[in-house]
């Protein structure tokens, strides 16, 4: 594509043009042929890397002119566009560039706390039963759900997301089912996303690090739910936040809602659980239903109900939808189990609702003592941390305290401040290495005892410092259990 096809309203000063055959933000993997985008990001600023991008073979940079760094020069040799801006006209950019690839996909956006992971990715997965070509993006990657690509973000940003969407639509894929994270819709990644199904699972206490107050938070979430493109609305009717997304939806959307407890278009009516999964009555504007689910726990039941509306949305046929959602398999890390005997858990849960929602569904199965070992991330929201030291004592009987991803906070100082929500009578112990806390629940617990490894999931490292060390929670259970 031609340069000044590209930036047309930015190029009314630049007479050379050139053809750009690639788009890229990062230095490090620009190709010969490249427009390189440079701009100020969270962790570094693109415009220093300039001449590197040049050196690598961009053919010409777009760069933001605000607040231009004074020791970076702009080459002569190459057109060099000034877009203010550039960070929210990115999306429509590489829209154009790859030639609006969203406009032959049926992509559906999952937003909130908790649940993103699991109704994605099953809602993937169920689409590619019913014979369609479904890819997922998001936490635990990209692609085909059996053959996942590891990301950098929940969701990625406006150039990795257009490029995604331009090879899905290549390879025959006709679904998309995609997180959708705050940090995303306030950071304008997904502008010209054009949605057709948003999903809202919940909204509790996370990322105030950034949004600064759950309003904000609550705010930025109903982002996705003022789409013009949307056919659909699915909201957890339970959640106390679902009245500001309803709000947002525009008049021509239809509105879906689903829960357990208020009165909602898709209501559970009765369930049960076992150790194997959940059975599900659920009455809807389709009929009534018997569900069963190979999944733990009351928010499974909400991350179902979610799956299973969006399903009907889509014009399945009832009787397909709920044989699919007896084929649905977990995601990665997401109430995983490891072993029996004592059963041993995987889960991501890391916010102080989703500990919650575990350790109340584990105790419902408890033959024994429940264990939890868990930590909080580093560089991340600490006001969450006495409140899932808090969660902990008065759901778990044997509590270890371990390090998450630390990254540049001292270890140890995370671990007291998730102490300091403890109260000093519970059981609870202190150990910074994430193997040796896992090593001592695995000897110290008995046959019928559940231990419960939280906070990591399906993360295959641990951040010390900028520094990812491989560590698998699954790797080591599996490891300590055959010595």
């Amino acid at each position: 594509m031609k340069l000044s096809q590209l930036l047309k309203p930015w190029m009314h000063h630049i007479k050379s043009d050139c053809i750009v055959t690639g788009l890229e933000n990062d230095s490090r993997r620009i190709q010969p042929g490249d427009l390189f985008v440079a701009y100020a990001g969270a962790v570094a600023d693109g415009r220093l890397f300039i001449n590197k991008a040049v050196s690598a073979g961009a053919v010409a940079i777009a760069y933001d002119p605000s607040d231009f760094p004074k020791d970076c020069i702009l080459p002569e040799s190459i057109p060099c566009i000034p877009v203010p801006e550039l960070a929210t006209q990115l999306a429509a950019i590489a829209k154009q560039f790859y030639d609006d690839p969203g406009r032959f996909l049926t992509v559906t956006g999952v937003t909130g706390t908790n649940g993103k992971t699991t109704i994605a990715f099953q809602l993937a997965q169920a689409h590619h039963l019913m014979g369609q070509g479904a890819a997922y993006i998001g936490t635990i990657g990209q692609g085909n759900v059996d053959k996942l690509q590891l990301l950098d973000n929940t969701t990625p940003d406006a150039l990795c997301l257009q490029k995604l969407l331009h090879q899905y639509k290549n390879q025959g894929i006709k679904q998309v089912c995609m997180e959708v994270s705050s940090h995303a819709l306030a950071q304008h990644r997904v502008d010209t996303i054009e949605f057709k199904q948003a999903i809202f699972t919940n909204l509790t206490l996370d990322h105030l690090d950034y949004h600064l107050n759950m309003q904000n938070y609550a705010a930025a979430k109903a982002i996705l739910f003022a789409r013009e493109s949307l056919q659909w609305a699915i909201i957890n009717q339970d959640d106390p936040y679902q009245r500001i997304m309803a709000d947002a939806v525009k008049p021509h959307v239809t509105k879906l809602t689903y829960g357990i407890h208020q009165n909602s278009d898709v209501k559970v009516v009765d369930w049960s659980m076992d150790i194997k999964g959940s059975e599900i009555e659920v009455r809807s504007p389709w009929g009534q239903h018997q569900l069963r689910i190979n999944a733990l726990g009351q928010f499974n039941i909400y991350n179902s109900l979610a799956i299973f509306s969006s399903l009907l949305a889509s014009d399945y046929a009832p009787t397909q939808v709920v044989e699919v959602m007896t084929q649905l398999k977990a995601a990665p890390g997401r109430m995983e189990i490891i072993s029996n005997a004592p059963y041993v858990l995987v889960d991501y849960a890391h916010t102080p609702d989703a500990l919650e929602n575990a350790l109340l569904t584990l105790n419902q199965l408890k033959k024994g003592r429940l264990w939890v070992v868990f930590g909080c991330g580093g560089d991340r929201d600490k006001s969450k941390r006495p409140v899932m030291g808090s969660v902990a004592s008065k759901l778990a009987d044997q509590i270890i305290i371990t390090s998450d991803n630390p990254r540049t906070e001292d270890p140890q100082i995370i671990v007291n401040e998730i102490a300091q929500g403890i109260p000093k009578s519970s059981n609870v112990i202190q150990l910074v290495d994430r193997e040796e806390a896992i090593a001592y629940a695995l000897n110290e617990a008995d046959e019928n005892d559940i231990i419960l490894i939280a906070g990591k999931g399906h993360e295959a490292y641990q951040q010390i410092g900028s520094v990812k060390h491989a560590f698998s929670d699954q790797d080591v259970v599996k490891k300590l259990i055959q010595k």
